[in-house]
């Protein structure tokens, strides 16, 4: 028997100096025993550096002298890694002790990219009964590659909840595909979620392997609802639109990104967010309904196409039409309830998880009746 193939994981920070020791431990941690840690600090004004240091030995760090981004500061240390599997690791974020070895055990020969759900915790390290995403069942490389050239995304983690073939990024580097105007402007996971299913095969793992941690300083972990916030998501997904558009130009694919963004469910719900609490400021009765409701329209539809689970689908389509429908005061608590996870009840988290298996287990019904 061949023995199992090597993951590395390369840790970048910058100035999350309270987090850091955790993250990295949780990477010397792994049960696989082919793995190998590299800590890359991007130029931080803090205490992380002596922080990698107390490590010695155990961490292999990359120190850089100037600040340039997430996607610079992994694009100056995944050329070092000495594996073929590499796991890109946030310093706020956690793997499980067995993510490596569960990855390495499900890799084959045309695999570039396998994506897992991840654990929501707070700040302080606790678990707050939440895992994401939920990924639609028999999810493959097709269903994923088709949902980029309809809606400019598809059903993907966030930066720690995957891993990528060191064959992915030379291939994405030697086709250009890290020159990049603006850097600052992009993140490393979405711009491999647009290459990925281009170059080889995506797996899904339906089982959490990291934990994502949500904090005041984490961009996607909303912790106050504001138009600020949301249209700092809007911008990033323009970004992102714009890269994969030039992308599918250098492929020589057809993509259209203004009728991407009106396919995608997550930028229509953002845009309704921040047409409703745009409503008190800056809009005053009847001047509202249209721009409201026409976004309504279009994310409801793109609720119906979404690849997402049919219970997933009924609760966004009854969230979509009770913003729309409320007073402000009422659809600031639906946003929070949607976007504020670490805020939410219980109650609502024990909902989702009974929705997802009745609808599952009626799935399976159907299935086998049919086969019988």
């Amino acid at each position: 028997m061949s023995e199992p193939l090597g993951v590395s994981i390369i840790v970048v920070n910058y100035n999350n100096e309270q987090f850091l020791a955790s993250a990295i431990d949780s990477a010397l941690g792994q049960d696989h025993p082919f793995r190998e840690v590299i800590a890359v600090d991007d130029c931080s004004t803090d205490n992380s550096r002596a922080v990698i240091a107390r490590y010695g030995e155990r961490v292999r760090p990359v120190l850089r002298e100037t600040n340039g981004g997430q996607v610079e500061a992994l694009n100056s240390a995944w050329p070092l890694a000495r594996y073929p599997i590499l796991i890109f690791l946030d310093s706020d974020d956690l793997l499980l002790a067995h993510a490596a070895s569960t990855v390495a055990a499900r890799w084959t020969a045309g695999t570039v990219k396998a994506q897992f759900p991840l654990v929501t915790i707070d700040k302080t390290g606790r678990e707050i009964g939440h895992a994401a995403p939920r990924y639609p069942r028999n999810l493959d490389t097709t269903m994923i590659r088709a949902e980029l050239l309809r809606t400019g995304g598809s059903p993907n983690s966030p930066a720690s909840g995957n891993a990528y073939s060191r064959s992915l990024l030379e291939a994405v580097m030697r086709d250009r595909g890290f020159d990049l105007r603006n850097p600052r402007e992009h993140w490393m996971d979405a711009i491999l979620e647009c290459n990925a299913p281009f170059y080889g095969e995506v797996v899904t793992l339906y089982q959490p392997l990291a934990c994502y941690r949500r904090h005041d300083s984490n961009l996607y972990a909303i912790t106050a609802i504001d138009n600020r916030h949301f249209n700092e998501l809007l911008r990033a997904f323009s970004s992102k639109l714009e890269y994969f558009a030039d992308r599918c130009r250098d492929w020589d694919i057809p993509f259209d990104p203004t009728l991407a963004s009106n396919r995608s469910l997550w930028a229509l719900e953002c845009r309704l967010v921040v047409n409703k609490l745009n409503a008190r400021e800056h809009r005053s009765g009847k001047d509202l309904c249209e721009p409201v409701f026409g976004i309504l329209y279009r994310a409801l539809r793109a609720c119906i196409d979404a690849e997402l689970r049919i219970s997933d689908r009924i609760i966004r389509a009854g969230w979509l039409i009770s913003i729309a429908l409320s007073t402000q005061p009422v659809a600031r608590r639906l946003i929070a309830l949607r976007f504020i996870v670490i805020e939410r009840p219980a109650w609502f988290e024990r909902l989702r998880g009974n929705a997802a298996n009745l609808a599952a287990g009626r799935s399976f019904s159907q299935t086998h009746a049919r086969s019988r």
